[in-house]
């Protein structure tokens, strides 16, 4: 049998109750490491926990607020005890906010928005940091309106563009701790995020993932294969850099 891309490592899956962060912490799992299923949902992290293991995974939940810095030290302190150690992170957690024209929008949105996608970055970026060993890796979880303006929601396009530029201002301190650390930029994803009623899809093996339309609707698990790449070691050149997955959305003007 082939040897599983993270056999002995271990990861922290932050935004893992449901969506991407679940389809990438089980793929995780499943591929051989033990992983930190964090989530201000307490119980979906656990309900993940549950899908783990009964797959034959191992992980554990813990309860989250990415937005405190006291969470994040925890999460880290915790999963060292648990496993030993720290060898990739995956910095997912987010929230949407409220939809509106800019000058529609609050004060109150805008904070919560940046204090979760930005500064939950930031403090996720910190803690992991001084825990992560050599040659480990950290992918970050920015998105499509990181890289254009989404004029229905301000907060959301500020922190996402402000998490690419975070990340590539953080590449060199990692570099020199033997650490990479790239950005994913996903599209339109059919998680509860995007999509009014998204039906969870089953993982599967990667080679029988569709192809989705050209700028349709991807799977969870689509992204979750990329956020294993880049923290393998078939990566392992890759660091400070953006990654886009969005079916070519962004390759050209709309045409009709």
């Amino acid at each position: 049998m082939a040897e599983r891309m993270f056999e002995n490592k271990v990861a922290i899956v932050t935004g893992a109750a449901l969506g991407m962060g679940r389809a990438t912490a089980r793929r995780f799992a499943e591929e051989g490491a033990k992983v930190c299923v964090a989530d201000i949902d307490g119980a979906g992290a656990e309900d993940t926990v549950r899908v783990i293991r009964d797959h034959g995974g191992e992980a554990f939940a813990c309860r989250v607020d990415v937005s405190q810095h006291s969470d994040n030290e925890r999460m880290v302190d915790e999963t060292v005890a648990r496993y030993g150690g720290l060898d990739v992170a995956h910095l997912n957690a987010a929230i949407l906010g409220q939809l509106s024209g800019f000058f529609e929008s609050t004060i109150e949105n805008f904070d919560r928005v940046i204090a979760v996608n930005q500064r939950g970055c930031y403090l996720g970026l910190k803690a992991v940091g001084r825990a992560i060993r050599p040659e480990g890796a950290i992918v970050v979880m920015s998105s499509a309106a990181g890289l254009m303006g989404w004029d229905q929601n301000v907060a959301y396009t500020a922190a996402k563009h402000a998490v690419i530029g975070l990340v590539r201002a953080t590449a060199p301190a990692f570099g020199a701790k033997g650490v990479r650390v790239n950005i994913i930029c996903p599209g339109t994803i059919s998680t509860r995020m995007f999509v009014a009623d998204p039906q969870e899809d089953p993982i599967v093996p990667p080679s029988n993932l569709k192809m989705p339309p050209f700028r349709g609707v991807a799977k969870a698990q689509h992204v979750a294969e990329l956020v294993l790449y880049l923290a393998s070691p078939r990566a392992s050149f890759i660091t400070g850099a953006v990654h886009t997955i969005d079916g070519g959305a962004m390759s050209s003007f709309p045409q009709g």
